[in-house]
């Protein structure tokens, strides 16, 4: 587990030395010093290896064979198809020593026909018993899992591509990848149509996949895909990958990838899925006489490839039952809360919107937006238009969606279109443009302008260096202003030194209807440099300095954070444990808010200290736990937050968590509690049918809400949902039913 701090604005004082001072010292030192190269040992050699050995410098290659048997995907490997397949047998440690051989034996087998890529896993285990593999569920997080993972640059641009994982007892995860991603590592909503199974035995474990070439988009004229493939042994904090294998890079770093030779002839029929669904759902509102609603929404979404590249889908009375639901949060600031996106509509490509490197602020376009009105309620989308591909260098997309009315908004349609061209090895610059407010009868239009740089071979020392510029302006019902937002910023992401500089400014009548943004009418400027350590003893000592500064357009501070520093730990059996002694933060409140019912903070210049620490434990241990703390100044009075979570994963069929957080909040003109309780229960009866029972408490809404979902995915691309919402006023503690609803839903995928 990696524990990423989140920013809290605590005082500061007039009396920190100046932050580019110390930026420069530490960039001077950054660049002074290098990674040394270390020896690569022999690794493993089968006499079915049919890889090439490459130059110094050259990309490993793998010529991949066609095969006219399909083999039978069971996770076995006895089908006689595997006897002519190449192999994939020499793997590097990325962790915990980089540039040793693998201590374990693994073996990837690859073949394709016109339909499908197929991918067969043998990953020996000179102690099988010991393999951790508690999940099956689809899509979970299979950090603390045993698992091969493997990635697919199908346009072989560099930039993009697909991501595969699978555990062994064949739960399964994916994602698109994009550049700048890079930190992430992959999108991981997205949901492709792919098979794989596993199977445990006495020499360890094995897996077959295969990839339907429907599901990916990919240049006909081009034989050579990018390909990577990582294994990771949890026990040992091993990861092992094929090329590229230092800290600096991931499994999902396109840049290092190897190269997959000879796919010719790839098909994908007529390229059309035609996936209908119908919901059926029934409501009960305890409150307001008890009104029952009864409904029957059918629908369908339509996915077709104009070409290999370019896919157009169609969605006609859209539901999004089966979404999974949002983690309950209490805000505490003056800012709006950030969601991502869930539905699998507006996910389907999604990173071909991606726009000037931006996770979430400024973002020009955020589909969430889409389908909710202003109060957080769904409103009803009528049908939406979506076509992405590329075409050469050119990537490009167009969203179209129309919504339903309401009682206060008429019905309209929501618009959103980008285009980038890719440029020298890694980069590229592009435009992008929204239509359209979802949460007013008004119009707004966006525009915005990009450029996005990255070197994954720094001065040819195999570090990273990004950047990102960008430029936004926003035309609101005919109105003219301080309508501008521009950003630009430099990192340099890589394992021993990291550092990062953000410049931002938001112009005060700035407003991207279909986007989001935090806050108008700033200067922003963030910057940070971190050093991390890797002693025989432990795992890595990270250390961090962290400091942020907004500025509002008249010179006023708005904000300041320093984190001096931020320091964290963690263990070969990765336990871990962070902490910042010391956070300091100034904020200027100019126009007075409230915070909860009846407790306003004054205009003021509030200063404030602050700390943190967390620990935890690993999550593959069967029983694990973490525990925060932080404490110190807020506003003009104090906080003090505790919380923890423990989770128990007593067998692969079942984990449970429970997570816990209270927060004291002292203030002269008010005290007041926020606690949030929430605890998951996963029933995973095998990989293709589970039940997750969420339910989740705060006493800020005084309301308890159980979410049930049940899945079972007949065959990939074919589910069955049955959902269940349970709402309960806890304000009076008499735990008194508010709403009931049941639904369950039905979607099926024809591919032609």
């Amino acid at each position: 587990m990696r524990f990423t701090p989140l920013p809290l604005f605590c005082p500061s004082s007039e009396s920190c030395p100046p932050r580019l001072q110390i930026i420069l010292i530490f960039f001077i030192a950054c660049m002074a010093e290098n990674e040394s190269t270390k020896a690569l040992g022999d690794d493993f050699i089968t006499e079915e290896v049919a890889q090439r050995a490459p130059e110094e410098g050259e990309r490993p290659r793998l010529s991949i064979t066609r095969t006219s048997q399909a083999p039978r995907i069971d996770g076995l490997l006895d089908d006689g198809a595997w006897s002519d397949a190449p192999v994939i047998s020499e793997f590097t440690q990325e962790e915990p020593k980089e540039g040793m051989p693998a201590t374990e034996k693994t073996q990837i087998r690859l073949l394709y026909d016109s339909n499908y890529l197929y991918v067969g896993i043998r990953a020996y285990d000179s102690e099988p018993k010991r393999i951790v593999a508690k999940e099956m569920q689809r899509d979970v997080f299979l950090d603390a899992e045993d698992s091969v993972s493997l990635t697919l640059d199908t346009f072989h641009d560099f930039r993009t591509g697909y991501y595969f994982q699978i555990n062994p007892l064949g739960a399964r995860r994916d994602g698109l990848i994009s550049a700048d991603l890079e930190n992430e590592g992959y999108k991981a909503e997205w949901d492709g149509i792919w098979y794989g199974k596993s199977s445990i035995d006495d020499e360890g474990w094995s897996a077959e996949m295969a990839i339907p070439m429907k599901t990916v988009s990919f240049d006909p004229q081009n034989s050579t895909w990018g390909f990577n493939v990582e294994r990771s042994i949890e026990r040992k904090n091993e990861t092992v990958r094929w090329t590229g294998a230092t800290r600096n890079n991931q499994v999902s770093s396109m840049g290092v990838a190897g190269e997959l030779q000879n796919l010719s002839g790839l098909k994908q029929g007529f390229g059309l899925d035609f996936i209908p669904y119908a919901n059926v759902k029934a409501r009960h509102d305890s409150a307001g006489g008890g009104n029952n609603d009864f409904e029957l929404n059918p629908g369908f979404d339509l996915f077709y490839k104009i070409t290999p590249a370019i896919t157009a889908a169609l969605t006609v009375n859209t539901d999004f039952a089966e979404a999974e639901i949002d983690d309950r949060r209490v805000n505490l600031s003056r800012f709006p809360l950030f969601f991502e996106e869930k539905r699998d509509f507006f996910l389907q490509d999604a990173t071909i919107f991606r726009f000037g490197g931006i996770q979430q602020n400024p973002l020009p376009f955020h589909s969430r937006k889409i389908g909710l009105g202003p109060d957080g309620k769904p409103i009803d989308i009528i049908g939406g238009l979506k076509v992405t591909g590329r075409t050469g260098p050119v990537n490009f997309g167009l969203l179209s969606v129309q919504v339903d009315e309401t009682d206060t908004l008429e019905s309209k349609n929501l618009s959103v279109g980008r285009a980038s061209l890719n440029i020298m090895e890694q980069s590229s610059v592009g435009l992008l443009f929204t239509n359209g407010d979802p949460h007013t009868n008004g119009s707004n239009t966006l525009l915005g302008f990009d450029f996005n740089y990255k070197n994954s071979d720094f001065r040819e020392t195999g570090q990273t260096v990004q950047g990102n510029i960008y430029l936004q302006k926003t035309f609101t019902n005919g109105e003219s202003g301080d309508d501008t937002a521009l950003g630009i910023n430099l990192e340099y992401p890589n394992d021993k030194w990291e550092w990062a500089v953000f410049y931002r400014r938001f112009g005060k009548d700035f407003n991207p209807a279909l986007g989001f943004i935090a806050q108008t009418g700033v200067h922003d400027s963030i910057a940070w440099i971190g050093r991390r350590w890797r002693p025989d003893f432990i795992d890595s000592i990270y250390l961090e300095l962290f400091t942020s500064q907004r500025i509002n357009l008249n010179g006023e501070v708005d904000s300041t954070f320093w984190n001096l520093p931020f320091m964290f730990v963690e263990s070969n059996s990765q336990d871990w444990i962070g902490a910042s002694p010391l956070q300091l933060g100034r904020e200027q409140i100019f126009e007075p808010f409230e915070i909860t019912d009846g407790v306003i903070i004054p205009v003021g210049d509030y200063r404030t200290r602050r700390f943190f620490i967390d620990a935890g434990t690993s999550d593959h241990r069967p029983l694990n736990a973490q525990i925060n703390f932080s404490g110190g100044e807020f506003f003009d009075g104090t906080r003090t937050f505790i919380g923890g979570t423990v989770g128990w994963r007593p067998s692969s069929h079942f984990n449970l968590e429970a997570e816990y957080g209270k927060n004291m909040i002292r203030l002269p003109h008010g005290d007041f509690e926020v606690n949030i309780a929430v605890m998951t229960l996963n029933v995973l009866i095998s990989p293709s049918l589970t039940w997750n029972i969420v339910t989740q408490w705060d006493n800020v809404s005084d309301t308890f809400g159980l979410n049930s979902r049940i899945r079972w995915t007949i065959n990939p691309g074919n589910d069955l949902f049955l959902v269940f919402n349970q709402g309960v006023d806890t304000s009076d503690g008499s735990w008194r039913p508010i709403s009931s609803e049941i639904s369950t839903k039905l979607s099926w995928t024809f591919r032609f």
